[in-house]
């Protein structure tokens, strides 16, 4: 953690001299998020000092070269780009506290405006202050996301687009429980959450939230219920890309029921009340009632079927979830439509896997590139309703995984008369040749499309090589090519990359 701080201090001085007076608000909050964060991640430990530590490191030094750098085929220049990239997985747990921190951390010498320096660190703690009765959370997250989705963009930040920035985003949740004998469970939680864009693209935000539940107790049996409400309010400090009032103001109530109609089958429903404050395109009311209905069938423990039905005042709220593992396949299928906003989007995305689809961990820090997330949403603040389709089939073999994927997320503004439609499929491929050497493949397809008839596509290939020296040592050599194609928006480009990258563990 002290090796982050350092980091985001060097970053710091060497480009202030550089930026402009929005820019160095902006790192002056980053510097707060980070000061904020450190002092919630170090309360952690001191309640650890007696607990179970876990910790490993790696640094990585890499050389890439690229045909197209600032991707653009009418000005097509090559590069070679040097990556150092220390990263750090940090695991604490003691009878009272318990926190997480994997990060990684980027330098690089990519130039042309590009930032020199690209975190990605996911870190969470809790800590009990007063035994069963008032706990502390608190989370930091920081990730490199795209600007505009419909612009061109590379697979990694490391390109001269200027359609890539760094989010930052902590939160600290203190809340209090309280057990009613066997009758039922209290819990009170407050949240805040500041959320920072590095430079002046994407608007900063702050978001407060209450919390109450009370939920049965085992007096119940195979009756459950849920008493829930709930406030938020979201603040951000500028306009946003289409000049919308991008705060809001959410609140709900409700209560919800749950019948156990044996091992394998679960009915339950919600009932509830919701006030909304937000800025609509057509002035629609906001405010009314919600319900939903639903079935869950557990038939083993390898495979679950959860589906319901319901309605807001945006519409219906279909939802489907199901997964199926055996000891060689595993299929996922998710499907969902309900409200959302950029914010969370972009809060909400994957940094590392932590295991894979059969459940065994994995490292998530390899010597390959950081490639760029796919949780594409629009360009600034904005509340929308998020149909979304999610699926995935893995195969596992004895030194071999195949995984097949589709991702599509049809987004319907609220606050301005604008859509989007983003898809993602593709396949992965990994198989280990021999104990020291593996080879990794991908190829994927994006496409895009918004109400303006801006339509774009990337195909992208990645192949890599993974050997390893020694104990602590390994290497990698990697190839990618990346294909885009738009229509009506942007410019084409295609672009060809080699990495090779040298990771030691410590």
């Amino acid at each position: 953690m002290g090796m982050g701080i350092v980091m985001g201090q060097v970053e710091q001085g060497w480009v202030a001299a550089r930026m402009n007076n929005s820019t160095r608000v902006s790192l002056c909050k980053i510097s707060h998020v980070a000061s904020i964060a450190m002092v919630v991640m170090l309360a952690v430990p001191y309640s650890l000092n007696a607990g179970e530590w876990k910790s490993k490191g790696s640094i990585t030094f890499g050389e890439i070269y690229t045909d197209n750098v600032e991707l653009d085929d009418d000005n097509k220049e090559s590069k070679f780009i040097s990556v150092v990239r220390p990263t750090i997985e940090l695991e604490g747990k003691g009878r009272r506290a318990e926190m997480s921190l994997v990060g990684a951390f980027e330098f690089n010498n990519v130039g042309g405006g590009a930032d020199s320096f690209n975190p990605r660190v996911r870190g969470d703690g809790a800590v009990e202050l007063l035994e069963d009765f008032f706990f502390v959370e608190g989370d930091i997250y920081s990730n490199q996301t795209l600007i505009d989705p419909f612009a061109a963009s590379g697979s990694t930040q490391l390109n001269r687009s200027d359609n890539v920035t760094t989010t930052y985003d902590y939160s600290i949740s203190p809340y209090l429980v309280h057990r009613f004998a066997r009758f039922a469970d209290l819990q009170v939680r407050y949240t805040y959450d500041d959320q920072i864009n590095k430079g002046d693209e994407l608007s900063d935000s702050v978001r407060k939230m209450s919390v109450v539940t009370l939920n049965s107790g085992p007096d119940f049996g195979v009756l459950s219920w849920t008493l829930r409400a709930d406030h938020q309010k979201t603040e951000f400090d500028g306009d946003g890309f289409m000049n919308q009032d991008g705060d809001n103001e959410r609140s709900t109530a409700s209560v919800r029921l749950g019948y156990a109609l044996d091992r394998k089958w679960q009915l339950n429903g919600t009932l509830g009340q919701e006030w909304n404050n937000f800025q609509t395109f057509d002035d629609d009311n906001t405010d009314g009632d919600f319900w939903d209905v639903g079935l869950v069938w557990t038939p083993n423990r390898r495979t679950t079927f959860d589906f319901g039905y319901g309605k807001h005042f945006f519409g219906t709220t279909p939802r489907f979830k199901f997964s199926h593992t055996t000891r060689r396949t595993s299929l996922a299928v998710n499907y969902s439509r309900s409200i959302t906003d950029t914010r969370s989007e972009r809060r909400a995305a994957s940094l590392f896997p932590g295991e894979d689809p059969f459940g065994d961990l994995i490292d998530p820090i390899t010597g390959e590139p950081l490639f760029l997330t796919d949780n594409l949403t629009f360009r600034d603040q904005g509340i929308f309703v998020n149909e979304l389709f999610d699926a995935s089939l893995t195969l596992k073999g004895k030194r071999s995984d195949l995984t097949f994927f589709v991702r599509e997320s049809k987004q319907l503004r609220e606050d301005i008369d604008s859509d989007a439609k983003f898809t993602s499929t593709g396949i992965r491929f990994n198989r280990k040749l021999s104990s020291k050497i593996s080879v990794t493949s991908r190829l994927s397809l994006d496409e895009t499309e918004n109400r303006a008839t801006s339509e774009s596509e990337i195909t992208r290939f990645y192949l890599s090589l993974d050997r390893q020296l020694g104990p602590k040592t390994s290497v990698t050599l990697g190839y990618s090519f990346s294909d885009w194609d738009a229509d009506g928006f942007g410019r084409d480009y295609k672009e060809n990359r080699l990495n090779l990258g040298l990771t030691i563990d410590f």
